[in-house]
């Protein structure tokens, strides 16, 4: 997905609408080590040419497939994002404040505007941290072994509570008390 600069002169008076699949799987393999496939990519996009800018809207589609957080199998992650950016080309002087929070502004170092780096960036910023198999979702069944089991959060607090009570000595027990006196009496 390149054009050049004056190949986009053509289309200063009505905006330039693409749809295509394209194949960045290797790319973004090399840059992320925890994906295991990644399918052709749906793009579905806009460049509007104006004289000092030219934006870009374009939604991106694919499916990744990643490890399970929990026992490491394939799981296929279906993905859909949202691309805004705005390129500067290098014969325009920016102004002072280039500060936009909807979009990503581009500084352009060369007459040419490559959408590859755009698409990877943005699928690898938007991978999911954690992802599950449907059995793990459904399922209540954690993955153990010899000496050692995965166990939820929930189990983890209600665990600590536990261990935290139990490990109160009795001698003191009778000092909680003495204490509590004194803040009410004081109040």
């Amino acid at each position: 997905m390149k054009w050049s600069l004056n190949e986009l002169q053509k289309y200063r008076n009505e905006p330039l609408v693409f749809s295509e699949t394209v194949d960045l799987k290797k790319t973004m393999m090399n840059r992320e080590k925890e994906l295991l496939d990644v399918s052709p990519i749906d793009l579905e996009g806009t460049l509007i040419v104006h004289e000092k800018e030219i934006l870009l809207h374009m939604v991106v589609s694919l499916t990744v497939t990643l490890p399970s957080a929990r026992s490491l199998k394939p799981v296929l992650f279906p993905m859909t994002v949202g691309i805004d950016e705005i390129y500067i080309p290098p014969s325009v002087t920016p102004g002072p404040t280039i500060d936009n929070e909807e979009e990503t502004v581009i500084l352009l170092d060369k007459d040419m505007i490559d959408l590859t780096d755009a698409i990877t960036d943005s699928v690898l910023l938007n991978l999911p941290l954690q992802v599950f198999t449907q059995e793990e979702q459904e399922g209540q069944d954690m993955p153990s072994g010899n000496d050692w089991a995965v166990i939820s959060e929930d189990e983890y607090s209600s665990n600590l509570e536990t261990e935290k009570s139990e490990t109160e000595d009795p001698r003191f027990a009778g000092l909680k008390d003495l204490f509590k006196d004194e803040s009410d009496t004081q109040g």
